[in-house]
C-alpha cells in the first residue's frame, strides 16, 4: 500500500459503521470522507482498486463506496472480488457515469445501490444507512436459531 491509501479512524465505539471509499479522484475521496465522517462513520480510503482490496481484507469494512472507472483494477473487477470474498458486505457504486444499463449491470453483479455523480450528500447518507440496515437485518436473520424439525426414528433431518 503506497501513497494511494489514506485513512481516517475515529473511535470505533462511537462510529455508525466502517466505510471503505475506493475512488481514483482525490477530491472525490476527500468529499466522501468529509460527508461520511460528519455523519458519524469511520472512513477508510484508497485511491485505486488494488489498495482498496488490500484495505477491504485488512480492515473488514461494513460497507464499500466504489467508483467504477479507475486505472488498473476497475470498479467492476473490485466489485466481483468483494462479492466473491465477502458477499455480505454491501457495495454502493458512486460513478460519474449516469447510464441506466451500467447501473443495472452493477446491480446484477451484486452492488447494493448505484449513485451517479454528482450526488446529494443526504441521498448518499440515506443510501449508506439503508444498505447497512439491510446488512444488519440479513445477519440477524442468519444468526437466529433454526426451527427444530421433528425427528423420525431418532434422526434429526
Amino acid at each position: 500500500m503506497g501513497d494511494s491509501v489514506m485513512t481516517k479512524s475515529p473511535s470505533r465505539s462511537t462510529s455508525l459503521g466502517r466505510v471503505l471509499v475506493i475512488d481514483d479522484e482525490p477530491d472525490m475521496v476527500d468529499l466522501l470522507r468529509q460527508i461520511l465522517a460528519e455523519a458519524g462513520f469511520d472512513v477508510i480510503c484508497a485511491l485505486n482498486g488494488g489498495d482498496g482490496l488490500m484495505l477491504e481484507d485488512f480492515e473488514q469494512p461494513d460497507l464499500i463506496l466504489l467508483d467504477l472507472t479507475m486505472p488498473g483494477l476497475s470498479g467492476f473487477d473490485v466489485l466481483r472480488r468483494v462479492r466473491s470474498a465477502r458477499p455480505d458486505v454491501p457495495v454502493i457504486i458512486v460513478s460519474g457515469q449516469a447510464d441506466l444499463k451500467l447501473a443495472r449491470a452493477t446491480l446484477e453483479c451484486g452492488a447494493a445501490n448505484y449513485l451517479p455523480k454528482p450526488f446529494d450528500p443526504d441521498h448518499l447518507i440515506d443510501a449508506v444507512v439503508a444498505a447497512l440496515n439491510g446488512r444488519a437485518a440479513s445477519q440477524k436473520k442468519e444468526a437466529s436459531p433454526r426451527p427444530l424439525r421433528p425427528t423420525i426414528s431418532g434422526r434429526v433431518d
